[in-house]
């Protein structure tokens, strides 16, 4: 995750501060890098001249993450000399006029000191912090697949828009460990980004030098997650769906391939029983033979008529890669299939279309989601610790509208712990996307400095609720044991005893206790049940070792026993 970008990035990095008593020099200023900027003082100046300062301050505030600190009365090389106190009140005035023509800033704290070897000069650092005040669209798409798909390769081509040298070159951009990358396996959660500026033009690492470049640039942002293909690494693959929230399912195939492996219908039929927008890419198409690719197109589009027979499919050329598509496949009309090369580097631009179209379907509440600040609900999914920030948690706005406390007005609590408590907790920041923002709606992602009033060991999975929400009726409440409505994907499921069950970011070990048929009757489960035919177990689980959690009917599960998963579906009820 980004969060630790966001916090040290915004840190100063000099090592004595202009407020510490008998400094009388400073290391000289950086112009070309960080959020520090010098001013001995600052006088009466035209309109031109202060639109020139606004445009350095918009400079630093980027270099600092939506912080800059101006550190009055000091020149350029590190000397302190100090300005009397009218030339500081002007200074001040004009940082506030400068602040102001963004928009978005302001001038949040004031530190200053008088010098004692000179009679009334004063010194002071004046922070400046921008708010975020354009409202980014956000599209997180998790890739499955096969090992030897080419995930990792269709990504690095996306993000980097690269051609591939036929050995994987592209994919070195993504893989994070050096094990990585000689043995060409993801084991890890990569993520990619792109975005897409005002006119729809692609914003990626090949016209940006940065995550945070194309976030500030973008007004509609899509974070891809790169999963793990072989079985060794399940339980990561597993917490990438469950765990980050994802929009959109996109499953990659080999085009050298002409059947469809066990693990690629095994993805299929999880999008259909988590009710997922699914597209599919068909990669290596350099590959592919006229016959071999035929085959291939023939499974898969018999595959999805078995697994998805609801939604229509449509082979992606340029001319269908427009709006509607995207419309129908978010509104789960349509499989969109996608055919692509890394090498000729040809296939990508109709994907960047589509997904440039698409919105997350939060807003119309096809999840049950509200943007109602008295439904806020938030999932962790990492921590931090920073000694100049505290606690920071990153993770997914599940429902409402997260704001720092003071302005929410409400009780917030997190948990639960390992006794099934939650603890008074405050929101004292929010960033979205890096961006130092006043909210994040339903569906986004963000950072949250938080404060609790009592020690407690916060871990991924915890949630961030609205304390009446534990107590309003709406069945959302702690407990140890639930009855799911599941899609069997392990035979062998009928005789096991126990399995792990993935829930948010978290996994529990769970003892199974009944198993039960039970046809759908209402037109809801009939249309799932037509998605996927065996969509019609009930199963009742109990967490082993007294361990409780936050459970509510419809929340999505996954469950693996060992390097195989065993079944996908919701949470019925909790009991």
């Amino acid at each position: 995750m980004y969060s630790e970008d966001i916090v040290l990035s915004c840190n100063r990095p000099q090592l004595i501060s202009v407020l510490d008593e008998g400094v009388t020099r400073l290391p000289p200023e950086t112009d070309n890098s960080g959020n520090i900027e010098y001013k001995t003082k600052l006088n009466n100046t035209s309109i031109t001249r202060t639109s020139h300062l606004a445009t350095q301050l918009q400079w630093r505030l980027a270099e600092g993450c939506g912080q800059a600190v101006y550190v009055v009365g000091v020149h350029d090389d590190g000397e302190v000399v100090g300005i009397t106190e009218k030339e500081f009140q002007l200074t001040l005035d004009i940082l506030n006029d400068m602040a102001g023509q963004l928009g978005n800033a302001h001038v949040s704290s004031i530190n200053r000191r008088m010098l004692a070897d000179k009679e009334n000069r004063v010194v002071a650092e004046v922070c400046i912090t921008q708010r975020n005040a354009v409202q980014r669209s956000e599209l997180r798409v998790t890739v499955l697949g096969d090992h030897s798909a080419g995930k990792s390769t269709v990504l690095g081509c996306l993000t980097y828009g690269e051609a591939d040298n036929g050995r994987g070159k592209a994919r070195l951009n993504l893989l994070r460990h050096r094990h990585e990358v000689e043995s060409g396996r993801t084991s890890s959660i990569a993520l990619g980004t792109i975005g897409f500026d005002s006119d729809g033009q692609i914003l990626s690492y090949a016209n940006n030098n940065s995550a945070e470049q194309i976030y500030r640039r973008a007004q509609h942002v899509v974070t891809f997650i790169d999963t793990c293909g072989y079985s060794k690494h399940l339980k990561t693959t597993a917490r990438a769906i469950t765990g980050h929230s994802p929009h959109v399912f996109c499953v990659i195939i080999a085009a050298d391939s002409e059947t469809l492996t066990a693990t690629t219908r095994e993805r299929l039929r999880i999008a259909a029983v988590l009710n997922m927008p699914l597209m599919v890419v068909i990669s290596k198409m350099d590959l592919a033979t006229r016959a071999g690719f035929g085959m291939l197109m023939h499974n898969l589009l018999a595959a999805l008529d078995t697994t998805i027979p609801g939604r229509s499919k449509c082979v992606v050329t340029g001319s269908a890669a427009n709006e509607s598509l995207a419309k129908d496949m978010m509104g789960l009309a349509v499989v969109p299939i996608f055919t692509t090369s890394a090498v000729r580097i040809v296939g990508f631009g109709e994907i960047t279309t589509v997904l440039s179209k698409s919105r997350p379907v939060h807003a119309s509440g096809r999840n049950g989601l509200s943007n109602s600040p008295r439904l806020f609900e938030y999932h962790i999914e990492h921590l931090y610790s920073f000694d100049a920030v505290g606690t920071v948690v990153t993770g997914w706005v599940h429902a409402g509208v997260a704001k720092p406390t003071t302005e929410l007005g409400r009780k917030l609590v997190v948990g639960p712990d390992s006794a099934g408590k939650f603890t008074n907790v405050e929101i004292t920041s929010i960033h979205t996307l890096r961006i130092p923002t006043e909210t994040a709606k339903a569906g986004s992602s963000a950072a949250l400095a938080i404060q609790t009033q009592q020690p407690v060991s916060i871990q991924k999975g915890m949630v961030i609720v609205d304390a009446e929400r534990l107590r309003d009726g709406s069945k959302r409440c702690v407990s140890d044991e639930f009855v799911a409505r599941i899609a069997v994907l392990d035979p062998e499921f009928s005789t096991m005893n126990s399995v792990i069950v993935h829930i948010r970011s978290a996994y529990r070990l769970a003892r199974i206790v009944e198993i039960t048929n039970d046809p759908p009757v209402d037109a809801d489960r009939s249309e799932k049940s037509a998605a996927f035919s065996c969509y019609n177990v009930l199963v009742r689980l109990k967490f082993d070792d007294s361990v409780c959690d936050y459970l509510y009917p419809g929340m999505p599960i996954i469950a693996r026993d060992g390097q195989s998963l065993t079944f996908a579906g919701h949470i019925e009820a909790v009991l």
